[in-house]
């Protein structure tokens, strides 16, 4: 964008030149040299003049243009450095989740001791007051002749449900 600007200014300028200095080169083949007029020298000054602005537009172009190199290689190392904290927040929870997910095990594990330490009487009506899913989950982890034993014990529409969930009589 900023070389364009510039390339359209230097290209008006030139332009301007052509366009001045054309009736100026007509006549100096025709006519002998004359003195410079009034009209001449205004022509020069404001062409000067343009040509100064011009010099500290493109001095303020390339300020510009250095301040958004910088800002860009800032903005870069930012992206990097919040790329990097990413991956290491990932691999941290990563770590947290497997930790979790080993003391969850460890716990359900523990709780199925308990449960298969309890006779499937005292059982029951706890299996009974947990969700069809929960039950079934308690009872796959359990030994099978412990789970028939507990499965008799329950409520005959939960003993149902829990039944088609651990694939004895159906699927679902």
């Amino acid at each position: 964008m900023l070389n364009f600007i510039r390339r359209t200014l230097i290209l008006t300028i030139m332009i301007c030149f052509i366009v001045l200095l054309r009736p100026v080169a007509a006549y100096s083949v025709d006519q002998p040299l004359r003195k410079a007029g009034a009209v001449d020298l205004e022509r020069t000054q404001a062409l000067r003049k343009r040509e100064a602005a011009v010099r500290i537009q493109e001095a303020a172009l390339q300020v510009k243009e250095k301040q958004l190199t910088a800002m860009k290689a800032d903005i870069d190392k930012r992206i990097s450095h919040l790329t990097e904290m990413q991956k290491k927040f990932e691999a941290r929870l990563a770590a947290g989740m497997a930790e979790y997910q080993a003391v969850k095990n460890k716990n359900f594990k523990k709780l199925i001791k308990i449960y298969s330490a309890m006779s499937p009487s005292k059982l029951a009506p706890l299996l009974n007051a947990m969700s069809d899913l929960e039950t079934t989950r308690v009872l796959r982890a359990m030994k099978t002749d412990l789970a028939a034993k507990i499965i008799a014990k329950l409520d005959q529409a939960k003993a149902v449900a829990v039944s088609k969930r651990l694939g004895m009589l159906g699927s679902k």
